[in-house]
């Protein structure tokens, strides 16, 4: 485990550029401009996630992509810490000072497959932050459009993140979102995007990046 984490070396402040239409996928704005730099390999992580990220009033677009994995997918609602999929950190109202989560802070497992009857959907699910100070409210029902494609080697998943699922959102007040990302893979194990495996990202909210949200 390295000592320093090298991607806090500098502060990782990251566009989220305004996009008038954020769903359904087909017609989404996210474009090539929308799409985050892919820095998992500065800590040693292999760098398979490729995400986009966009923003209007009403909430938060994203888009993800991973290649290169192998098996089937273990999605089990019930278990989302530990389920394969994209996981979100999202603070809406970070302070950058407080080592544990509060009640602005959202965890949310986007899992490709597990949802529905068949269990062959996709779900997002509210997940747990150790150590938090203070949970966030219980994620209303169908606050999260979530499409998903699946592959041998991978998936990708398409999400509306409505304001209604992030406790604080209020872009005009608070133009910044604390934000922290990771894949997992059952056969990979957990892959996140700006820090190494060891550090304390799943918990300690001054680990995360930062999105600005420009117009």
């Amino acid at each position: 485990m390295p000592l320093v984490n090298p991607a806090s070396l500098f502060r990782l402040r990251l566009s989220c550029p305004w996009r008038e239409r954020l769903w359904p996928p087909a017609k989404s704005h996210l474009d090539e401009t929308c799409l985050l730099p892919q820095l998992a390999g500065l800590a040693g992580v292999p760098d398979l996630l490729e995400l986009s990220v966009g923003w209007n009033e009403a909430g938060l677009g994203v888009r993800a992509r991973i290649d290169g994995l192998s098996g089937s997918r273990w999605c089990q609602p019930a278990k989302p810490e530990d389920s394969d999929g994209l996981h979100l950190w999202i603070a809406t109202r970070p302070t950058g000072e407080s080592h544990r989560a509060g009640r602005f802070c959202r965890r949310l497992a986007l899992l490709p497959t597990g949802g529905g009857q068949q269990a062959s959907e996709p779900v997002a699910v509210a997940a747990q932050i150790p150590r938090t100070s203070e949970p966030a409210a219980p994620l209303p029902e169908k606050s999260v459009l979530l499409a998903a494609k699946n592959a041998a080697s991978g998936w990708q998943i398409d999400a509306f993140i409505t304001a209604a699922a992030l406790p604080g959102w209020d872009p005009d007040e608070s133009p910044r979102l604390g934000f922290f990302a990771a894949a997992v893979d059952r056969r990979l194990g957990k892959l996140p995007c700006f820090a190494p495996p060891e550090f304390p990202w799943e918990s300690d909210p001054t680990t995360w990046a930062e999105l600005l949200l420009t117009r």
